[in-house]
């Protein structure tokens, strides 16, 4: 790994918190970058037109071949570069990317993205004002249609499928409120850095796929919340690297993680109580990737991965358990409540569907 130490945007070392090099209401938005030179211009342009006066813009490059790394260095001076020489995967980057960062505050951000100017003030406005909150999400509209949504909010089902409410709906303004969701999408988040450092970052055994989901479950067990903020908007590609839900990569890493998320998060009790939901969704993963996208070999290849994984992820659940926070009785209904808005958002789009024909 190497790191470029160029100039942060809009940040002043004067107002660093005494003694721990973390700037007092700065954000750090942190970007994985794998070959993305097409989208880069757009998604930092927007950055930087951003109202919010103090951010520093942290971009990680996973080993791009397509001149990621000359376009950065030769046009966005002010951006702070880490450079790695292969692709290690979503996880790693953006914890070195935290790691190398010093704001209060740590925005995540995918590349195939643009965001509103009010897009980080509304966020931290949010975090201002609601402390029991560790994270928030927002507003994700479609790249090329900005009637459609791309999601608001994580969702998570009892049998362990996750899931982007809202996505492909049209936007009618049923997400123009704020609420409480199971956590953000990593594409487009803001942490408390304070949260972060009591639960740890993005589990690097994922590489890629459902770590939001699993950070998100970490905070919840740990007593942080998490709000979705419907007037700070982004607009997402989706799939800007591998081009589909059911390449084989997504299929295999999605299939892993589904297992390692269940393992690490789930706690005894409830996992019993989840148990025919678990049968039941992960059976109907298993058929929707056979049935659209012939995907039979890269599913048992996440399923043997988990397996080999296990004895790792049931050291990280013990450690989870040890540290919850909060009663069973919570978060089963975060993950209830997640499940059920998936669900109704599903329904909307039938319906809008059906309504179109």
């Amino acid at each position: 790994m190497q790191l470029t130490n160029m100039p942060s945007t809009n940040s002043s070392a004067a107002n660093a918190e005494s003694g721990s090099g973390i700037v007092k209401g700065l954000v750090s938005v942190v970007i994985p970058n794998w070959n993305g030179k097409k989208f880069l211009k757009g998604c930092l342009d927007s950055l930087l037109e951003c109202s919010y006066g103090q951010i520093e813009i942290v971009m990680v490059d996973n080993g791009s071949k397509d001149g990621s790394v000359e376009f950065l260095e030769e046009n966005y001076p002010e951006v702070k570069l880490i450079k790695f020489e292969q692709n290690t995967g979503f996880s790693v980057a953006v914890n070195a990317g935290i790691n190398h960062s010093t704001g209060e505050f740590v925005a995540l951000l995918n590349n195939d993205t643009t965001v509103d100017p009010l897009w980080i003030t509304n966020m931290v406005g949010a975090m201002r004002e609601h402390p029991e909150i560790g994270s928030t999400g927002c507003k994700m509209l479609a790249y090329d249609d900005h009637k459609l949504l791309d999601g608001a909010g994580d969702g998570y089902r009892r049998g362990g499928l996750p899931g982007r409410i809202g996505h492909r709906e049209i936007d009618l303004g049923q997400f123009d409120q704020e609420r409480y969701i199971l956590g953000p999408c990593g594409g487009a988040a803001l942490y408390r850095r304070s949260m972060l450092d009591d639960i740890g970052l993005f589990d690097s055994d994922y590489f890629a796929y459902l770590e939001d989901v699993d950070i998100g479950l970490r905070a919840q067990s740990a007593g942080y919340k998490c709000l979705y903020v419907p007037s700070a908007v982004m607009y997402h590609l989706g799939c800007g690297t591998t081009g589909s839900g059911y390449h084989p990569l997504v299929v295999r890493l999605s299939s892993q993680n589904n297992w390692n998320t269940i393992v690490k998060n789930i706690p005894f009790p409830l996992l019993l109580k989840f148990m025919p939901q678990i049968i039941y969704w992960q059976a109907f993963y298993f058929a929707v990737v056979i049935v659209r996208g012939g995907q039979v070999l890269p599913w048992l290849e996440g399923t043997a991965r988990a397996l080999l994984l296990l004895p790792k992820m049931l050291k990280k659940r013990a450690a989870i358990n040890k540290r919850r926070a909060v009663p069973l009785s919570y978060l089963e209904e975060v993950i209830v409540r997640s499940e059920q808005e998936l669900a109704e958002s599903r329904a909307r789009l039938v319906a809008q569907s059906q309504a179109k024909q």
